[in-house]
């Protein structure tokens, strides 16, 4: 099971919530430091958040907590950390299909290829971080978060389902800055005729969102 994937079971705590949304940050400041933001968050925030998004404010809580203390720099990589667990919990949550015809591109006219809009799975998030998360995510991964070190960070990341076996964990990938702002654009709705003109080398990197399944289908979007 994904470590993200137990907080809505109904017979757990609110704190036990947080930490089942939050494994990285709660394993990174210790049991006493997560209770007492734990405390802070449902005194402040819980009461004016809906249910389903629940938690989903605590990056800002601990940007406020950072700004309060920053001499304690320990605390400024936990507000992106948080950002990037809660966007695997929003990933989580999304149904990916993947039902991209490649060979459908085939079928688009020289005329309207340039409308060609391609929308990538449901379960894609891309993030920017100053932090080296990927580093965390995957010494939490292997269990070696006493290991960790501050260096690195300036870095693309996509947070996506990876379906293999029957399984869909979400999981996180580093991006190419290339990559990064090819699949930004492919989020915003871009067409392959504003596509064109971003000076990516598109035969290179549109195969490559492929490849991973990224991308889910397309249609043609009429100016």
């Amino acid at each position: 099971m994904d470590h993200h994937s137990s907080h809505n079971a109904s017979d757990t705590s609110p704190e036990a919530n947080l930490i089942a949304l939050y494994p990285m940050v709660h394993e990174l400041v210790g049991d006493a430091y997560f209770h007492l933001l734990a405390e802070h968050y449902l005194t402040h925030y819980a009461a004016i958040t809906p249910p389903k998004l629940f938690g989903d404010r605590f990056g800002q809580l601990l940007l406020r907590h950072y700004m309060s203390h920053p001499e304690l720099d320990k605390l400024a990589v936990l507000p992106e950390l948080a950002r990037l667990e809660w966007l695997m919990h929003d990933s989580e949550g999304s149904d990916d299909e993947y039902v991209l015809d490649t060979a459908q591109l085939d079928t688009v006219s020289p005329e309207e290829q340039p409308q060609i809009c391609f929308h990538a799975c449901p379960s894609i998030r891309l993030m920017y971080s100053r932090w080296p998360l990927f580093s965390i995510w995957m010494a939490h991964q292997q269990g070696k978060m006493e290991h960790l070190s501050d260096e690195g960070g300036e870095e693309w990341l996509c947070i996506h389902q990876q379906h293999e076996h029957g399984k869909h964990p979400v999981v996180v990938e580093t991006l190419s800055e290339p990559m990064a702002q090819l699949l930004g654009a492919i989020l915003k709705g871009y067409t392959m005729g504003q596509l064109s003109q971003m000076n990516l080398d598109l035969r290179h990197y549109l195969p490559l969102l492929v490849r991973k399944q990224w991308l889910d289908y397309f249609t043609l979007k009429k100016s």
